[in-house]
């Protein structure tokens, strides 16, 4: 698959074939021969009236399956001007004289902690029963709900017109839990528990300590897609379910809404233009790492590595539709990465990243001199920055200098200087290995000179074995090192383009990294990533429709705009710490926080709220985003880059 090809459409599910197959896959009880009974609904609560309908299906033992789906009337408005439903799903059990008692419990903690002075409570992981009678009154049933404790009454409510509902039940949630590797050996366990002992000794691990998950851990990956459908074809509504409705649950909720409500292409055109707006600094051309709620942006330590991807998601925007914005964003931001190559006054080592000049800085920011003197440059390029700034170079050599100059002779130019100065001299890129080859073959694409494409194919010979088993890529038991799995990502995709527009003299490089990625696939086909999806999609050796359909999940369960929310997973009942500490090679989890969940949750609700949601790990299980904005240069990455090969199209 060429990333540069012009995608000419792909087979797949419609929306609604993806619904009907989510239904199909959806627990459900069996069913009595009758079918179910669905009455139309109209009440009035504390917030005003609503209608909406109940449907008791026959369960397999005695006793019915209660679904209650209701919308308030539109002068009830929450959040952003948005209408309000509700969902509860219960039991039900005739009365002896007609009607039904009814019970339903809703959660109340679940992954916001707090909103504003509404704080989650420990107490609060209990759910809140609701019960309700309704009996025969005037040709129709009628009743109240008590909720809770403290007696919050629900209604009256009113049931009437009782028809057949067949099969199809009112409403239909879809949740799954997936293990993402087999039970941990009894000798491997006990070898990693003696090894993290002290871990398990710190006041966050100690609560989870005994429990039976904890003592023998499954990581899990959980899907939640329960209203997608919904949300799709009611953007401007929000629908509860099986929760309390209170500013916190609303929250949460909201969260999922602008995941499911957008199309792919929407959520794009979104992050697009905002982050392009606010989130790019116009001094530097690298991305923020957020803009505050004053409108204030704030650099990036890692804005090197974001902004390259950022770049190379309008790079292959540009090359789809042409958009002149996409070139002018892909040329504005790959010349403040070069900046980082230029304005140290050494061209052994590069910058981190850049600010407007603030005057006298500290180090280890510095000043910029001469025509740089209006920036400020903070010292400590490394490893993981340098693969942004080569992705970002390669894509712009691909989409504006190879293509066509017309316009920007000076910034290819530079690009081709850059490239020859960071193989000649940047010191990461001096000693064999991945950064070499990159720079090597960078050069060898932006000047085509005979002895760089020696010295490049000289160093292909030295790494293809290893890229060719997964770059070491590896996942294990909930371990894995989650921000260099992204810079591993990063590395075969820039390798992938060099391979299709500077192919290697008498070198199958394109096998090679397939080969690769389909041993990284091996090892993370049942862990949600983003770029890695799109990658075990289109550049293994095989094409896997389960890393299709993965890639696409992941994108619709990133909220556009981002939260901000202040999420801590662990107020929820089910909350389970895992026993393995992240980066657990560092050893330091006495010093910093090291701890993660056993679940990996959806995006919105988890990590979705930063700057860029690729860099972290699955199972992280806080999160704070309340005064602040995040840009979507993550979505943006992934989403092109999946455009480019085909497995999204513009009608997504």
């Amino acid at each position: 698959m060429n990333l540069w090809q012009t995608p000419t459409g792909r087979s797949g599910l419609s929306l609604v074939a993806l619904a009907l197959f989510g239904w199909l896959l959806s627990p459900m009880p069996a069913l009595a021969a009758g079918g179910s009974t669905v009455w139309q609904v109209e009440g009035h609560d504390e917030r005003g009236d609503y209608t909406g309908r109940v449907q008791l299906i026959p369960a397999a033992g005695a006793g019915f399956r209660f679904l209650r789906v209701i919308d308030y009337a539109d002068t009830v408005r929450v959040e952003d001007d948005r209408g309000l439903s509700w969902v509860w799903q219960g039991t039900a059990e005739p009365l002896a004289g007609g009607g039904y008692q009814v019970a339903a419990s809703l959660r109340k903690a679940d992954f916001v902690r707090q909103r504003g002075a509404l704080i989650r409570r420990q107490a609060e992981q209990l759910p809140v029963p609701v019960t309700g009678q309704f009996l025969p009154a005037q040709g129709s049933l009628q009743g109240t709900y008590v909720l809770g404790q403290a007696g919050e009454r629900v209604g009256p409510e009113t049931w009437s017109l009782p028809e057949p509902g067949g099969d199809m039940p009112i409403f239909v949630g879809y949740l799954r839990e997936t293990p993402t590797h087999v039970a941990v050996p009894g000798s491997v366990r006990d070898f990693l528990f003696d090894l993290f002992k002290s871990y398990r000794q710190l006041s966050a691990v100690l609560p989870y300590t005994d429990l039976p998950a904890f003592r023998n851990p499954v990581h899990i990956a959980v899907s939640d897609r329960t209203d997608f459908d919904y949300y799709q074809r009611h953007g401007d509504r929000l629908r509860v379910v099986d929760k309390i409705v209170d500013p916190i649950s609303l929250q949460e909720t909201l969260a999922r809404a602008d995941a499911f409500k957008w199309t792919l292409a929407g959520k794009a055109e979104h992050f697009d233009r905002v982050t392009a707006e606010r989130a790019i600094d116009a001094a530097t051309g690298l991305l923020f790492e957020f803009v505050d709620a004053e409108g204030k942006g704030y650099p990036s330590h890692d804005a090197a590595l974001w902004t390259g991807a950022y770049a190379a998601s309008q790079a292959l925007r540009h090359r789809l539709t042409a958009d002149p914005a996409a070139r002018d964003n892909l040329v504005r931001s790959v010349e403040g990465l070069m900046t980082l190559l230029e304005i140290t006054g050494n061209r052994r080592i590069f910058a981190r990243t850049l600010r407007k000049a603030e005057g006298r800085p500290v180090p280890p920011w510095y000043p910029g001199q001469g025509t740089l003197a209006h920036l400020e440059w903070e010292a400590g390029g490394n490893n993981d920055m340098y693969k942004g700034v080569m992705l970002g170079m390669a894509m712009a050599q691909a989409a504006v200098c190879e293509d066509g100059r017309e316009g920007h002779a000076a910034f290819c130019q530079r690009l081709h200087d850059n490239s020859v100065q960071v193989a000649s001299q940047l010191q990461v890129a001096q000693a064999s290995g991945y950064n070499r080859l990159a720079a090597l073959w960078l050069a060898a694409y932006t000047t085509g000179d005979p002895l760089v494409i020696r010295a490049a194919r000289k160093e292909w010979n030295r790494q293809a074995a290893n890229l060719g088993a997964g770059s070491s890529t590896v996942y294990s038991y909930g371990i894995a090192d989650w921000s260099g799995t992204h810079l591993a990502a990063v590395q075969y995709l820039l390798f992938n383009l060099l391979s299709e527009r500077s192919p290697l003299p008498g070198i199958d490089s394109c096998s090679v990294l397939r080969r690769g990625v389909e041993a990284v696939y091996h090892d993370f086909s049942r862990v949600p990533l983003g770029p890695w999806s799109v990658l075990f999609a289109r550049l293994g050796t095989l094409p896997h429709s389960d890393a299709a359909q993965a890639a696409l999940w992941r994108l619709r369960e990133l909220p556009a705009p981002k939260p901000r929310l202040a999420i801590d997973h662990r107020i929820r009942s089910d909350f389970v710490m895992s026993p393995f500490p992240s980066a657990p090679w560092k050893f330091d989890w006495e010093d910093n926080d090291r701890t993660q969940s056993q679940r990996m949750t959806p995006l919105f609700e988890a990590s979705a709220y930063t700057v860029y949601a690729w860099k972290h790990s699955p199972l992280e299980y806080k999160a704070s985003s309340v005064a602040v904005d995040y840009p979507g240069a993550d979505f943006l990455f992934a989403y092109w880059l999946g455009r480019s090969l085909d497995l999204f199209t513009a009608a997504d």
